[in-house]
């Protein structure tokens, strides 16, 4: 699809939405649906799921801190030759998942997920060279791909929203 026909069905989307959110609910029986924007629901999505919640926002940072720990051990092994570099690849992807649940903001996570693909597709071109030294096995391979593209499907979708409504 071309950039002109995408823009031009983002904009028929939200013309749709916005007549969708700004027209009676006559569909809904009693009228007790709660309906939120798109766009603030994508902006602050721990706030629309039960309100703001500290003991949540805790845990949330705790499991940051320890995965942040653990990828700095691990990374101390890998220059120490203990660990593998799927090893790292796999803590580095938890940790900045974990991130990225800290975010307050939608144009946060985009940018934590911005800063995961990077260092995947830099850490692709090593594991391809791995797997063709027999270092790495195919399989092992093929699920580090799969790792980097399902982080550029959820980077994707972080930027659809924002697209849809600038």
């Amino acid at each position: 699809m071309t950039s002109t026909k995408r823009r031009f069905c983002c904009i028929i989307s939200a013309g749709l939405l916005l007549i969708c959110l700004t027209s009676p609910n006559r569909w809904l029986p009693g009228n007790k649906a709660q309906l939120l924007t798109t766009v603030r629901a994508a902006e602050h999505p721990i706030q629309f799921q039960g309100g703001p919640n500290g003991q949540l926002r805790k845990l949330l940072q705790e499991r940051y801190e320890v995965l942040r720990v653990a990828v700095g051990l691990l990374n101390q092994q890998y220059s120490a030759g203990q660990v593998g570099i799927l090893e790292i690849r796999d803590a580095i992807i938890e940790m900045l998942h974990a991130e990225a649940d800290l975010s307050s903001t939608n144009t946060e996570r985009i940018k934590i997920y911005e800063k995961l693909v990077i260092i995947l597709l830099q850490q692709d071109k090593p594991l391809a060279e791995a797997v063709n030294a027999g270092r790495v096995t195919q399989m092992e391979f093929l699920r580090a791909r799969a790792s980097t593209l399902q982080a550029q499907i959820q980077l994707e979708k972080l930027k659809f929203p924002q697209e849809t409504f600038q």
